[in-house]
């Protein structure tokens, strides 16, 4: 009887959780209607960032394309541009703290060239102390916190997705289509 009523109740949650729109960290929210997707990121855009979306999209079960032509939609990055500013000064007015901010523009369209989402900018920030006196584990602390904006750069990215299921991107198509239709007035 109580293994019965553990059952039940491991039951009762899991449903619960599902219901609610829960997912494990690291399943994408890319929809099927956008695969086959190729990834293309221009010059400037770091490939440890390129590498780290491509590799969310494989654990999440994404079909990725080999190449624009076997691909349905294109997913293309470009336009990076990182900053660092001084957030925080000492009594000595030296830097105490920095904030570091990371933007990519991100395109999606179809194979044919037709916008889906048209350029977007994605940005993500994070502030970290400075000690002049530790240089160097400060430039690691810098490092790890470079890769981890770009973790949430590619969850960003995953998340600008999420809405384009098949009827979404049929009406955006035939609003195309029409809009290429009119005549010039």
């Amino acid at each position: 009887m109580k293994q019965f009523r553990h059952a039940t109740t491991l039951a009762l949650l899991t449903l619960l959780v599902s219901a609610c729109g829960f997912q494990l960290r690291g399943a994408s929210p890319v929809p099927s209607a956008l695969q086959p997707i190729w990834v293309g990121c221009h010059d400037g855009v770091p490939t440890e960032l390129c590498n780290s979306l491509k590799s969310q999209f494989t654990i999440g079960d994404v079909q990725l394309a080999d190449s624009r032509e076997g691909a349905a939609h294109l997913l293309l990055l470009g336009d990076f541009r990182q900053n660092q500013r001084t957030s925080a000064i000492t009594a000595q007015a030296e830097a105490a703290e920095y904030e570091l901010r990371q933007t990519v523009s991100v395109v999606l369209q179809t194979r044919e060239g037709i916008p889906l989402l048209p350029e977007t900018d994605v940005s993500a920030s994070q502030s970290y102390r400075f000690d002049s006196t530790s240089v160097l584990a400060k430039r690691r602390e810098r490092d790890e916190i470079e890769r981890q904006l770009y973790d949430s750069l590619v969850r960003q990215i995953g998340y600008r997705l999420v809405s384009f299921n098949q009827q979404r991107i049929d009406e955006i198509l035939e609003a195309t289509k029409d809009q290429q239709q009119k005549p010039s007035q």
